[in-house]
């Protein structure tokens, strides 16, 4: 038995389902997560079948895991939180064993109370069945075994498989064996790279008679991460294409490959990006909750905190209104800390008199809020400080008219850097625009929901409730080619948007953008020592 079967045995335990009370009312519902199905199901290629896997656990220390997040893919569709799972959507119904028909097959993890007096509730075949609303459900260990030969179909679409997955042999039908029935019943080869075949799609779909040649050598410097795959058929072929005759026949063939991520990921993105009403109620929830976090940090900051105590009090107010995690790790960089773009670790114990940039945001119900603020500890932005963000300030003002149904996706980071190129060069920080890349070396924005950078497709003209970003920034690290009262500046203001047909609704209102907002919350916060 168990070790902490055992245990639980030793300690009089009752290892029955414990049930849960006080949940949210807001989850997205199972007609949605049906809804989905259903619109994946009405794009996706004839004879076609989506497969998705649960994420697999990752471990925190020893023997103990992260808390599990979700594949947001899975979620979407199902509703499922727990790993060790796989759902299957087809195209067409297909022929079950007993005679009967199925649109989708889910395998998920057995029930088992002794486990979840550990780990926690699992809802088991029947649960999914009644409250996901999924007709055929299994044990994760019938899948092996289950009748059907995917090899038969004329497209398999997934997202590629999660790397890094161990074979727990305490459990049959764990993440791994999952894995490994997939690829036999797909009939998916040894030496199949998804990441490489999906490279490999998208650069041959882009590639033009004037690029091809750059197209290749690119793609050339990108097998150097994967130099096994120099030897793949496909990727030979490509690197063998001489002219747009020869593209054009690659790419015919390509086309008839069975196995597609690249397809799986166009399709899902389609659907991903566009926001139901329903999605974007939680939307409006996660970015509100972010802003009212950022405006109560502009209320307590001063000289003496540090990063982590800033960090602290976002995700308190996460907390205290409802949301079950941050979207990503929280940026809390003050000073130099804040011209490093990623900087998560939030060690400095007194931020001083610099300015502190905070890119934090929560999660709520899976949707995350991405909001950054860049505040005076002193409560007043210095001149050098202040030309910076007003600059900032202005790029993204210039921006928001642009996020309108129709236009280009590029076109919002084609006049943040004209707006910042300009500005920089009448602060005699750079002499032209084509320095403007020193200061600002990242894009305008992505989409964002249940991912951080949520899918979807960049190479398109905007569309009505899409869900993005709009973050223009300047850094200027020490030792920049600029003078010296402008290093360690590090600001961006980065908003959430929904695109309108004529305009943007803007998500994150709730905290000030414009300087003199900003420093007139200062010292209005119960939190300030």
């Amino acid at each position: 038995m168990r070790l902490y079967s055992l245990l639980l045995l030793s300690l009089g335990i009752s290892l029955r389902a414990i049930s849960q009370e006080n949940l949210p009312t807001d989850y997205l519902s199972s007609a949605f997560h049906a809804g989905r199905r259903e619109a994946l199901r009405a794009i996706m290629p004839d004879n076609s079948v989506a497969v998705i896997f649960s994420y697999p656990t990752r471990t925190f220390s020893n023997d103990v895991s992260y808390p599990y997040h979700p594949n947001p893919d899975l979620y979407y569709f199902s509703g499922y939180k727990e790993p060790q799972a796989v759902l299957l959507i087809f195209k067409e119904p297909q022929k079950g064993p007993g005679g009967g028909t199925y649109k989708e097959l889910f395998f998920v993890q057995q029930r088992d109370p002794e486990a979840e007096q550990w780990t926690g509730r699992r809802l088991g075949v029947e649960k999914v069945k009644s409250e996901l609303g999924f007709d055929s459900v299994y044990n994760g260990s019938a899948f092996a075994d289950y009748p059907i030969d995917l090899s038969g179909f004329s497209k398999i679409l997934f997202s590629g498989l999660p790397d890094d997955v161990h074979n727990d042999s305490n459990d049959p039908a764990d993440l791994y064996d999952l894995i490994q029935a997939f690829k036999k019943k797909a009939g998916l080869p040894a030496s199949y790279d998804a990441s490489t075949y999906e490279l490999l799609a998208s650069i041959s779909e882009r590639a033009t008679p004037s690029n091809l040649n750059q197209a290749i050598r690119y793609f050339n410097q990108r097998l150097e991460a994967t130099p096994r795959m120099r030897d793949d058929e496909w990727v030979k072929a490509f690197m063998a294409v001489k002219d747009p005759a020869g593209l054009s026949a690659f790419r015919g063939k390509f086309a008839t490959l069975k196995w597609n991520t690249y397809l799986y990921n166009r399709l899902v993105g389609s659907l991903r990006e566009i926001k139901t009403p329903e999605e974007m109620a939680l939307m409006r929830k996660t970015v509100s909750i972010s802003c009212l976090a950022h405006a109560e940090v502009m209320k307590a900051i001063h000289p003496g905190v540090s990063e982590g105590e800033l960090q602290g009090l976002q995700e308190y107010v996460h907390k205290r209104l409802g949301a079950e995690w941050v979207g990503y790790p929280s940026i809390v960089g003050g000073g130099a800390n804040g011209c490093i773009l990623h900087y998560e670790e939030n060690s400095r114990i007194d931020v001083g008199n610099d300015m502190v940039l905070m890119d934090v945001g929560a999660e709520y119900h899976g949707y995350s809020a991405d909001v950054t603020r860049t505040v005076p500890s002193t409560g007043k932005f210095n001149p050098q400080q202040k030309a910076i963000y007003d600059l900032v300030y202005q790029a993204q003002e210039a921006i928001f008219p642009l996020c309108r149904e129709g236009l280009p996706f590029d076109s919002l980071n084609k006049k943040a850097t004209e707006v910042l190129a300009e500005g920089l060069i009448r602060l005699g920080i750079i002499r032209d625009r084509s320095g403007v890349r020193l200061y600002y070396p990242h894009g305008c924005s992505h989409f964002l929901g249940l991912d951080v950078h949520d899918m979807g497709n960049y190479d398109q003209t905007l569309k009505e409730n899409m869900v993005i970003t709009v973050e223009p920034g300047i850094y200027i690290p020490a030792g920049s080619p600029c003078d010296k009262k402008w290093w360690n500046i590090g600001v961006r203001i980065e908003d959430d948007v929904r695109i309108g047909k004529e305009k943007c609704e803007l998500l994150s209102w709730q905290a000030p953008r414009k300087a003199e907002d900003v420093e007139k919350l200062h010292g209005h916060s119960n939190y300030a020592r």
